[in-house]
């Protein structure tokens, strides 16, 4: 059997679709932000990451779009593309569309809980917490979101898991661009007691610990204030991602 390449080795383009290249690069920015190597307003210059990717300014561009859209990056006029930076406004009315869709998730959950396997959840408690203890960042903000995307899935409601992905999306790049010292954020404690009260099927206590479990994680992001912002050696941050032609 063929051994597998690592993944920070180079990628082969002709391996590789169009959506695939931008897959990849995209996964790499965001990789980044997750683990604070990327602060808000830090300048995305096109020239070495070009050369880091080894692809042209047309794919990095591309690419841009994309970020841009899913609001990773600002592209400004004269600046050019710039890691976002989310006013406490903006955080506010994210997490109040996420408490909307996770407290009735898990009044419904709570309602059917003798049909609701979480096996499967619980498992995924125990990963986030090994992660978090191991300062595995970036792994650990991926299990927590994941948590919170299995539970709505649990209620099998596609309109609703798919807007709570996007949120969810939005909220995993603020964990990643802002340090939170104040709040244990979205803990595996606070997962399992509201597993727990689910699984009991206390509608009350699972609503109430989901809306303060929101709650002062909202409060945390909007007391925060931007970490400054440094100047990264673009070209060595991701030279390991780059994209070989054959």
């Amino acid at each position: 059997m063929e051994k597998s390449m690592p993944s920070n080795a180079p990628k082969k383009a002709v391996e590789m679709s169009n959506d695939e290249i931008d897959d990849h690069i995209y996964n790499a920015i965001v990789d980044a932000i997750l683990n604070r190597q990327l602060a808000p307003g830090a300048r995305l210059v096109e020239a070495p990451l070009c050369e880091a990717f080894g692809v042209t300014r047309g794919v990095l561009r591309r690419v841009f779009v994309k970020l841009a859209h899913d609001k990773v990056i600002e592209i400004q006029p004269n600046r050019g593309a710039l890691i976002a930076k989310h006013s406490a406004h903006e955080t506010k009315e994210v997490f109040e569309a996420r408490s909307m869709l996770e407290i009735a998730t898990v009044k419904k959950l709570a309602q059917k809980s003798h049909s609701v396997d979480f096996g499967e959840l619980r498992s995924l408690v125990d990963q986030e917490s090994q992660e978090r203890l191991a300062g595995n960042w970036a792994e650990w903000i991926k299990l927590s979101g994941q948590f919170h995307l299995k539970l709505i899935e649990a209620n099998q409601n596609t309109i609703m898991t798919s807007y709570l992905q996007t949120l969810i999306a939005r909220t995993s790049l603020l964990i990643g661009l802002y340090e939170i010292p104040k709040h244990n954020n979205c803990s595996a404690d606070e997962h399992r007691a509201i597993l727990n009260a689910i699984e009991q099927g206390d509608e009350k206590r699972a609503t109430q610990l989901m809306e303060e479990h929101l709650e002062h994680y909202a409060t945390t992001f909007i007391e925060q204030d931007s970490p400054a912002t440094a100047e990264q050696n673009l070209l060595n941050l991701f030279k390991n991602k780059k994209i070989e032609a054959i």
